[in-house]
């Protein structure tokens, strides 16, 4: 990993208005990506994940959304650093794609289907590389080649249709790396697929993130995910990051209630015997006009007074690399305001 800063969001907040209040779905939200490097967003549905990364982008259709505060800094090889929350549409437009891709939750609702495979790959080469039509036809053979699409020459004449589960995966992916971007967004990029496609598609992404020192987000529900690929992980819960932590320190020790409670969910080979698998009580709340305390707190067996009254603030914590919580039980001082 790569020690230098590729993006940076600072306080990021995007809300929706509705007819039933105001949705703060992505509320004060900070993390920072390094080259090479692979961060994980995890929680349940709901919690803002998809949200961020769209924010990051600038694809949340204004209105109903509304960036409501904060900065996404984003500095590349040929770029200087730059804030895209700030920056004009133009701008924006050139990076993505180029500079920062994404691989969309359902390739099926992702992919047009009445477009050949290969036109809708050689689409975005042509506009960020200014390659003709032969020229960029070719690279997206190559891309389905690299990215395992068995006869690639024959199959990028193919629809959507033609292609399985796991080949249109692949076909969004081949599309998002098409024209080498620095970072990559992987949107439950395993969402729906059996487990032996799950693994090729993550080795695909892991193997290209290291040759080509691709930073990688990875939106994902599931923690066998992230703990095979990821290096930092952020748990997010209704619109906030709780906890913030390296893969090792978030396995072994987690901090906050709502991590053990989805690391406790999971089946575990060491424990014998018949035993019920644990499940947090309770649902997330709704995000709609939101009380300022702790939302995890009628689901949580530790809340406190305080936690009904007051958002707890990040407390930053000793491990591998920066690590926080967002918890009152980790507040030194508070005692004095329970």
């Amino acid at each position: 990993m790569n020690d230098e800063s590729i993006l940076r969001v600072e306080g990021l907040k995007t809300w929706f208005r509705s007819g039933y209040g105001l949705v703060k779905a992505v509320d004060d939200i900070s993390f920072e990506i390094h080259r090479g490097e692979t961060l994980g967003l995890v929680g349940e549905s709901g919690s803002g994940k998809s949200v961020t990364n769209l924010s990051v982008l600038r694809l949340v259709p204004c209105p109903p959304g509304e960036m409501a505060g904060g900065r996404v800094l984003f500095k590349g090889r040929d770029v200087p650093e730059l804030d895209l929350l700030a920056a004009d549409e133009e701008e924006v437009r050139v990076l993505r794609g180029r500079n920062i891709s994404m691989i969309f939750q359902d390739p099926l609702t992702s992919l047009n289907p009445v477009l050949k495979i290969s036109t809708q790959i050689a689409e975005a080469i042509q506009l960020h590389h200014g390659l003709g039509k032969r020229e960029a036809t070719a690279r997206a053979v190559d891309m389905l080649r690299l990215i395992g699409i068995p006869d690639p020459e024959r199959r990028a004449n193919d629809y959507p249709h033609q292609f399985s589960g796991g080949m249109r995966q692949r076909v969004m992916i081949a599309m998002a790396l098409s024209c080498k971007p620095e970072i990559l967004i992987a949107d439950e990029p395993t969402t729906a697929l059996d487990v032996t496609i799950q693994a090729q598609i993550l080795d695909l992404i892991r193997n290209l993130s290291k040759m080509d020192t691709t930073a990688v987000v990875m939106i994902t529900h599931d923690l066998g995910v992230v703990a095979g690929m990821c290096d930092t992980i952020c748990v997010m819960y209704a619109g906030r990051i709780v906890e913030k932590a390296g893969v090792d320190d978030l396995f072994y020790d987690p901090k906050h209630p709502y991590t053990r409670g989805l690391l406790d969910s999971i089946p575990r080979v060491d424990h014998s015997g018949p035993s019920r698998l644990y499940s947090i009580p309770g649902s997330p709340p709704s995000l709609v006009d939101m009380a300022p305390c702790c939302p995890f707190h009628p689901r949580c067996s530790k809340a406190m007074d305080i936690c009904r009254r007051a958002y707890p603030p990040e407390t930053r914590l000793e491990g591998q690399g920066p690590r926080s919580v967002s918890c009152w039980l980790h507040v030194k001082d508070s005692n004095d305001v329970r």
